[in-house]
């Protein structure tokens, strides 16, 4: 616990728990629990009960972001390079307007084809690995993506996302016009916002920028596996409502 509420930047070489080590598969056999406990819930519930449930998640995902910016205050942790505008953070976001009005699909397949998978990658490939197992940072990034997934995966198998190919392409645009701005931003103050600059040793990021190369051949590369993965995650999911008759 000596380093309970220790940052990256300021943990001793060594002391991660890795990738796919027993306690990473731990994190995320306990994270596949609770987003499968949440989905259960949100199914049995009612319609009132329901709505309480996607604010409280979003509630849940804005009060543990500030949480983390307040203890990285205290702690001398330079916030400049750890604002809340990764790509999960937008997720966050368009959680939280979505919940305001569950009824209104217009962030439902965004959630679903681009943010969903984006948290699943998070949790599979954490960037909390060179942490302790028991952080603070570590317990964030697990909870942070898994109320992600659950909201989204809760409103999905209670076929409330409605999934139509002809909508993909206009989140597609928004996503990219989304990117577009954090690039620019980036650019600007010499910042790597959504990994658009640079893998920062992340293990499915570093594939990426292996075979694309560094600099602009990495971003282009990038989204185009986004947009590859996003048409990916569609037909999977398509398919589940098929199979399942969502």
């Amino acid at each position: 616990m000596k380093y309970f509420w220790t940052h990256r930047d300021h943990i001793p070489e060594g002391m991660g728990y890795g990738q796919f080590t027993p306690a990473h598969l731990i994190w995320i056999a306990l994270t596949t629990v609770f987003i499968a406990a949440v989905a259960f819930l949100y199914a049995g519930a009612g319609p009132s009960e329901k709505l309480t449930i996607l604010r409280s998640i979003a509630a849940a995902l804005m009060i543990s972001e500030v949480i983390k910016m307040v203890l990285m205050a205290k702690t001398g942790v330079k916030i400049s390079e750890y604002l809340p505008l990764e790509i999960c953070s937008f997720g966050a976001y368009f959680t939280v307007l979505d919940s305001i009005s569950a009824s209104n699909p217009f962030f439902g397949v965004m959630l679903l084809t681009l943010f969903m998978p984006g948290a699943i990658m998070a949790i599979v490939f954490p960037t909390t690995q060179a942490l302790p197992a028991i952080n603070f940072y570590t317990i964030h990034q697990f909870l942070y993506h898994g109320l992600i997934v659950a909201y989204v995966a809760a409103r999905f198998v209670c076929g409330e996302i409605p999934l139509v190919y002809s909508t993909l392409w206009g989140s597609i645009a928004r996503i990219l016009v989304l990117i577009g701005i954090m690039y620019v931003v980036d650019t600007v103050f010499d910042k790597n916002f959504m990994f658009l600059r640079d893998a920062y040793e992340n293990p499915m990021l570093e594939i990426i920028r292996k075979y694309c190369g560094d600099g602009p051949r990495y971003t282009i590369g990038l989204i185009l596996f986004s947009i590859f993965v996003i048409n990916v995650f569609f037909c999977i999911f398509k398919i589940i409502m098929i199979l399942f008759h969502i």
